[in-house]
């Protein structure tokens, strides 16, 4: 009789510990408590990704002294429905890129952020997301080792922002 009390006494014990536990945990607030945006899986209801890394390897190649992001998007045939392009890099957290992009931004959660690469031979990728009222529509990624859009210091970029041919990077830099 004395085994089926202790065994009773640690059940007992057992569902405490673990009804209090859980109890805390069905508290907490959702970790996306909006949608999330998947840099993989979403409309290209802007233009075609590819061809927007074309025209910024072009304006590169061609050494284009200074242009905009707008006329950027415009090369590459997108549509103007966007107001901020946000840099996602490895290791890129939904909390960095609330504090990047600018509290006035209703950003989701993200999912498929760019991680860094294990081998040290191939470059780590990046992807930039286009915004529209707040709302991201569009990812780019890019996996060149040189990709030919360099952000600067810049946090975002604006569709007036401006672009310089840097000729150290081989890139069109935002200044």
């Amino acid at each position: 009789m004395r085994v089926p009390t202790v065994l009773l006494a640690a059940a007992l014990a057992l569902a405490a510990v673990c009804g209090t536990a859980c109890g805390s945990m069905s508290t907490e607030p959702p970790a996306c408590p909006s949608e999330t945006f998947d840099l993989h899986r979403h409309p290209a209801t802007l233009g075609d990704e590819k061809a927007l890394v074309r025209a910024f390897d072009e304006a590169a190649e061609q050494q284009l002294e200074s242009t905009t992001m707008a006329e950027m998007t415009s090369r590459a045939g997108w549509s103007t429905a966007w107001d901020r392009v946000i840099y996602l890099g490895p290791r890129t957290t939904d909390e960095q890129l609330k504090l990047k992009a600018a509290s006035d931004l209703d950003l989701p959660c993200f999912s498929n952020l760019p991680a860094l690469t294990s081998n040290s031979d191939q470059p780590s990728p990046h992807a930039t997301v286009f915004l529209a009222d707040g709302k991201p529509v569009q990812a780019v990624w890019w996996v060149d080792r040189n990709p030919s859009l360099d952000f600067g210091d810049r946090e975002f970029l604006l569709p007036d922002t401006v672009l310089r041919y840097d000729p150290t990077a081989q890139t069109m830099r935002a200044e």
